[in-house]
Parts: C-alpha cells; sequence; structure tokens
C-alpha cells in the first residue's frame, strides 16, 4: 500500500514516539519500589526496545497486509488488550501512587501527535476524519494535558476535574480509534472519501498503535485507578 509521507513529518513522527517512550521509561523509574529502581528501568527499557522493534518488524515485512479476514484486524485488539491488562496489573498499580499532576501531563503528547496528523492530511496521506478539522478531537486531551500539567505544578489538581478529564479523554480516544478502523482499508471501511488509513501497515508510523494508543489507554486506566485509590484512602465519615 503505497504511502510516502514529507521526511519532516516522519523525523517529527519518530522523535515524538522516542520521547513518550522515555517519558514512559521515566515514570516507570518513578513508580518502582524502594531499592528496585535500577531493576525497573533495565526491564523497562529493554520491553520498550523489543515491543516497538517487533512492532516495527512486523509492520516492515508486509505481513499485515492481506489475509481472510485481513490480518490487521488482529493487530488492534491485541495491543489494545495488551495495555488494558499493563493497567490493570500490579505495574498499573505502582503507575497509580504517582501525582496526578505526573498522569495527566504525560497525555499532553497527544498535542504535538494530532499536529502530525494534520500534517499528513495536508500532504495527502491522511483522510480528513483523522485530524481535527473532521471528526477527531483529541487535541482537546493533549491540550488540556498540558494545562492541567501546568497548574499541577503550582496546586493539587481536585479529583472531579481529574475525573471529568479522564471520562473526556477516554471518549476521545474511543472515538478516535473507531474512525481510524473504519477508515482502514478492510472491510469494516465506512469513509470512502480520502486516501484510507495504512499507518498500521508502514514502519515506523504502525508505532501510533503500540505506542501512542498504546500509551494513551494505560494512561487512562491508571489514572483511573489513582482516583479510586484515593478515593478509598479517605475515612468514610469524611465522605459522608
Amino acid at each position: 500500500m503505497p504511502f510516502a509521507p514529507p521526511a519532516s513529518l516522519t523525523t517529527a513522527f519518530v522523535a515524538l514516539t522516542l520521547a513518550v517512550a522515555l517519558a514512559n521509561l521515566w515514570l516507570l523509574r518513578r513508580a518502582a519500589p524502594a531499592g528496585r529502581e535500577r531493576a525497573w528501568t533495565t526491564r523497562g527499557a529493554v520491553v520498550i526496545a523489543l515491543w516497538m522493534t517487533a512492532h516495527a518488524t512486523l509492520a516492515h515485512s508486509g505481513v499485515l497486509e492481506g489475509g481472510v479476514p485481513p490480518r490487521v484486524l488482529f493487530y488492534l485488539p491485541v495491543t489494545l488488550i495488551t495495555a488494558v491488562a499493563l493497567g490493570l496489573s500490579p505495574v498499573g498499580r505502582r503507575l497509580a501512587t504517582l501525582p496526578l499532576g505526573l498522569l495527566v501531563g504525560l497525555m499532553a503528547f497527544r498535542l504535538p501527535l494530532e499536529m502530525v496528523l494534520h500534517g499528513l492530511f495536508e500532504s495527502g496521506d491522511l483522510p480528513i476524519q483523522m485530524t481535527w478539522s473532521g471528526y477527531n478531537l483529541d487535541v482537546l486531551t493533549g491540550a488540556s494535558a498540558l494545562a492541567l500539567g501546568l497548574l499541577a505544578s503550582r496546586r493539587p489538581l481536585p479529583p472531579a476535574l481529574v475525573f471529568a478529564w479522564n471520562l473526556m479523554g477516554s471518549a476521545l480516544l474511543v472515538i478516535v480509534v473507531a474512525i481510524a478502523v473504519t477508515s482502514a482499508p478492510t472491510p469494516l471501511r465506512r469513509f470512502m472519501a480520502g486516501p484510507p488509513v495504512v499507518l498500521p501497515f508502514h514502519a515506523p508510523f504502525n508505532w501510533i498503535v503500540n505506542v501512542h494508543v498504546f500509551t494513551a489507554l494505560v494512561g487512562h486506566i491508571v489514572v483511573f485507578r489513582a482516583l479510586a485509590a484515593r478515593r478509598a484512602a479517605i475515612p468514610a465519615h469524611a465522605l459522608a
């Protein structure tokens, strides 16, 4: 499937992806039990590197193209299930102990990501519905995450505000994933105007699934867990 985006957008996307991977590794180190920071960081770096390399190799091999049913239809569910499992795992529980400002601020990566997607639309490599000019409003999640992250550096974030933000971000994530699935060149395609979404078929842009969407989904689960843990820690009489 032909896909030749401008080199500047490819470079920007790779740089952003590496930044997100490093941010995840930093948060993992922050969440590690006392005395195990180095071990968690080393293992995390190995897992992240292998994960990204494996997915890039898979896309580059062309194995995701073709098949009956199309093999790419199994690609997204496997990634999403893995993300949910990580978010609900003991590692997710440790991440949920981090300050809410850090967990929310991480999602600011979705702002520059949406800028890259809009650039791909302008270059004719992505359909309009995948951008803020169409139906993808996930830029609001990234911009608000940046604002809340900056606010958290000055004062604690109200849990109710974080909960509302997390609901919004989760909903927008579901919407953009649904748009991508129904814009891809498979039998599920419903958006027929413009080019199809072929990002999952091409390295390094397939990292949008297994790094960016993966991070966003794990992040939302962890934020919900963090809010639940903080509420559970409040004495019952204080909630009455």
